[in-house]
């Protein structure tokens, strides 16, 4: 079930304590779940350490061809 609240006010200090609630939140978040990315990332990289990663010399091509060429 989705619920929605609707905040009207012109207290600023309401909407700043959201805000800072929302900061609060993503930053939590970050630091919960970024040492499980840094072990994902580290045993991919071990398991892949000796695998070829460069593109077939067709695909290269294909896709060089799809992106065209444009001046910087």
């Amino acid at each position: 079930m989705k619920q929605t609240v609707t905040i009207e006010t012109e207290d600023n200090t309401v909407l700043q304590l959201l805000r800072n609630l929302a900061a609060m939140s993503l930053i939590r978040f970050t630091k919960e779940t970024s040492p499980v990315e840094d072990q994902l990332t580290a045993r991919f990289n071990e398991i892949y350490k000796d695998e070829n990663s460069s593109l077939e010399p067709s695909l290269m091509m294909a896709q060089t061809d799809a992106i065209g060429s444009e001046d910087w």
